[in-house]
């Protein structure tokens, strides 16, 4: 009975759906951040389940407008490291551009194929920075 009241009371949540390339709207899901956390990262189940609990509960107690899946993923990262899981952080990170640089370099640039470039040499450039400080992390374990 409760149940079912909670579940839809979650928020919603906007996301690109990948096949579709639009934006959805989908009923919160925490079981998503725990399967993400197992796949990703090698935390433990417990571990996993800490850190989807302390998320879900920010999430239900902020009264948040707007809840997109970047923002969900930045949740996480913040509670990864609160409970001192650098290396997961590491591993759950979102490679990218933050939305006011890209905006800025959008603007400047009138070439689409020099732009598209630039993206992507930036995209793989700090992928492979972060692979290596989560391989170095490894070595002196």
């Amino acid at each position: 009975m409760f149940e079912n009241k909670i579940v839809h009371s979650l928020p919603e949540v906007l996301y690109k759906d990948k096949e579709a390339g639009i934006v959805k709207k989908k009923r919160f899901e925490p079981i998503r951040i725990y399967n993400s956390l197992r796949k990703e990262t090698e935390l433990s189940e417990q571990d996993a389940e800490k850190i989807t609990l302390d998320v879900f509960r920010f999430v239900t107690s902020s009264n948040l407008k707007i809840l997109t899946a970047p923002l969900i993923r930045e949740l996480v990262s913040y509670s990864l490291l609160r409970f001192g899981f650098e290396i997961a952080r590491l591993q759950n990170t979102r490679i990218g551009f933050p939305y006011n640089d890209l905006k800025d370099k959008i603007s400047e640039c009138d070439n689409i194929a020099e732009l598209k470039e630039f993206i992507y040499t930036w995209v793989i450039e700090e992928f492979n920075e972060v692979k290596k400080l989560i391989e170095n992390s490894n070595i002196s374990d």
